[in-house]
């Protein structure tokens, strides 16, 4: 086996905040050669350390921020890292992605995953500056917004170039659905980490490196980029709409075509619903398009706007689709303005855009049935379509004030509070809402939602081009294929990864994930869609489309045969997991009894899972 030559440096920051004490820990190569890093890492960490059946907010959870071998590396794309733990949101796995700085800034100080256990004994920050780590005391950031906090943090180390991933109030307040917020822009949205990483009473991790990144081939790295710079520029190249517009230049799309996410997903089109979108904030807010590390496609926006009635700034970005549409559309609110606001107020409290839009879409139309009465509206107002209502309602919600502390809980547990007639008309998987794309429309959002092993995440992380590169720290949009990851794998490695080879790496992760799940009390029938999905839209030209069940458990019984996994109970079969190298972990994880035998023996020589092709283009966004 080779060793390694470039940007993977095999070491683990170990966190102990009950004790106070940092280790570091050497996983060492056959480890890193087998799990590579990012979501591999963090399957590993929490199946073979964290107790079965632990609360999330137990001290035994685990927090593991887990950089990809390509994190880091001056390539388009190469940004990203994931964060992971128990999810307080769905008690199931629990994975997010973030892009920015903060991963290739941690990269560059020498590490490659930091892996948080315990809980401190008041609010702490972890200052990590090369080889150099300290838990400093955070009592005097506690409470605050993300943006003081970074800004006191970097006053405070002397440093302007200090990157800070952080847990607004939201956090604090173990809101189930909080973030974890990185360069203020940049936020490992979904799960609910951030609440994970409030009841840790760890504030934030500020990071500064001084080391260079070294690429194995750095020639092969820097043909890539030159590749998507120019392509980038040029109109009809494969980025340049990403480039221009970013993600929210897809609403007007939607809209024609009847799938655009309106009033808790049973509309397909708004009217007025295209007026939140990319153009909008171009042509009413003052606002310049940003970009990621070393990243020549710059789709991230910058929005500011200064109105003697509403001020936006612009240190925490701008709203892209998802948030458009989860605190827009799908709330019925189609001022641009409020959600750009909106926006704002979500990344300097700390919370994910997708669940907490849903969440308060769902409760505007329990408010419309009746079902949540004013006793917990405290007499104020939750209507579709109200800016007000909304702006209002994400702050209560941080700060669980009144019909916040309930909405806090998350869509499904706040309908439960309810009775059954509410919990029926919540859009999720397995707990987690369902992003703002229809897969009444889109069959690929149909094949996906139902077994990511996080629930309804838009990313396409059960597929094997998301997976893994949720896995190498690559980004999902840029239109690179599996030829072109796996030559810039290699190249920052200086492995010699064979197709083969990537494709097994993908197959652990999500079964490491899966067996996860399986012990943690997740059953087959809970890989399905909801209610609300199966019924056809009131709205707009695919109003007499019907999805039905059988074609969604059809496929997700095809998932499992695909992935060597029994297509009844969805448990993996024991030759999968002795082919994959995961025997001893799932002995170690107490996870054997999620494990069965095949009825019939594979022929020698034959994977026990179907090799697929990667998909084809980036998932929505």
């Amino acid at each position: 086996m080779s060793r390694f030559q470039g940007s993977v440096r095999l070491r683990f920051l170990r966190v102990d905040l009950t004790t106070g004490r940092v280790r570091v820990e050497r996983p060492g190569d056959d480890f890193m050669r087998m799990h590579m890093g990012g979501r591999n890492v963090i399957a590993h960490t929490l199946l073979t350390e964290v107790p079965p059946g632990s609360d999330a907010f137990d001290p035994e959870n685990r927090l593991v921020f887990a950089l990809g071998p390509i994190t880091g590396v001056s390539v388009p794309g190469g940004s990203r890292h994931s964060v992971g733990a128990k999810s307080p949101l769905t008690g199931l796995f629990g994975e997010s992605e973030a892009g920015g700085y903060w991963g290739a800034e941690l990269k560059r100080a020498g590490w490659d995953a930091i892996i948080v256990q315990g809980r401190a004994a008041h609010p702490v920050y972890l200052w990590v500056h090369d080889d150099e780590v300290e838990l400093r005391d955070a009592r005097p950031l506690w409470g605050k917004l993300t943006g003081p906090v970074e800004d006191r943090i970097r006053t405070e180390l002397a440093d302007p170039q200090v990157r800070v991933a952080q847990i607004g109030p939201a956090g604090e307040n173990l809101v189930r659905f909080a973030c974890v917020v990185h360069d203020l822009n940049e936020v490992a949205g979904r799960t609910g980490l951030g609440a994970v990483m409030g009841s840790k009473n760890l504030k934030a991790i500020a990071v500064r490196g001084t080391q260079p990144v070294s690429a194995a081939d750095p020639r092969a790295i820097a043909g890539v980029a030159r590749s998507v710079a120019q392509e980038t520029l040029a109109p009809g190249g494969a980025h340049h709409r990403l480039h221009t517009w970013g993600t929210g230049a897809m609403v007007k799309s939607k809209q024609l075509e009847g799938h655009l996410v309106a009033n808790n997903f049973r509309d397909g089109q708004l009217p007025g619903g295209d007026r939140v979108d990319a153009l909008a904030i171009q042509e009413l807010t003052d606002h310049e398009m940003d970009r990621c590390y070393a990243c020549s496609v710059r789709c991230k926006k910058r929005v500011k706007i200064d109105r003697p009635d509403l001020k936006v700034d612009p240190k925490y970005g701008g709203p892209e689709y998802e948030t458009m549409a989860a605190i827009g559309s799908n709330t019925g609110v189609i001022d641009v303005m409020a959600v750009c606001k909106g926006h704002e107020m979500l990344n300097a409290l700390g919370m994910d855009s997708i669940s907490c839009g849903a969440t308060i879409a769902w409760a505007m139309e329990m408010v419309e049935l009746g079902l949540l009465d004013g006793h917990r509206l405290n007499g104020e107002t939750l209507r579709f379509g109200s800016a007000d209502d909304l702006l209002r309602v994400i702050g209560k919600i941080a700060r669980r004030e009144g019909v916040g502390d309930l909405l806090a809980e998350g869509s499904l547990r706040a309908a439960r509070a309810l009775g059954p007639e509410a919990e029926a008309r919540v859009v999720h998987v397995k707990g987690l809402e369902v992003a703002m794309h229809d897969p009444r429309a889109m069959p690929e959002m149909r094949r996906n939602y139902p077994v990511t092993p996080t629930g309804g995440d838009h990313t396409g992380a059960a597929g094997k081009r998301s997976g893994l590169r949720n896995t190498v720290g690559l980004c999902h949009f840029l239109q690179y294929d599996e030829a072109t990851t796996l030559t810039l794998l290699n190249a920052a490695t200086g492995w010699d990864v064979s197709p083969d080879e990537l494709h097994a790496t993908f197959e652990r992760g999500v079964t490491m994930a899966r067996l996860f799940n399986l012990r943690e009390g997740l059953q087959p029938e809970d890989d399905r869609l909801p209610d609300r999905l199966h019924q056809p839209l009131r709205h707009g030209p695919l109003r007499d489309r019907r999805l039905s069940r059988e074609t969604v458990s059809d496929e997700v019984r095809a998932y499992y045969r695909d992935h060597g996994w029994d297509p009844t109970t969805g448990r993996p079969y024991a030759d999968t997991v002795e082919y994959l190298g995961l025997a001893s972990v799932t002995e170690t994880a107490q996870a054997t009894e999620f494990v069965q035998e095949r009825r019939e023996p594979l022929p020698a020589g034959r994977p026990p899972y179907t090799p697929q092709p990667e998909e084809n283009g980036a998932p929505a966004e």
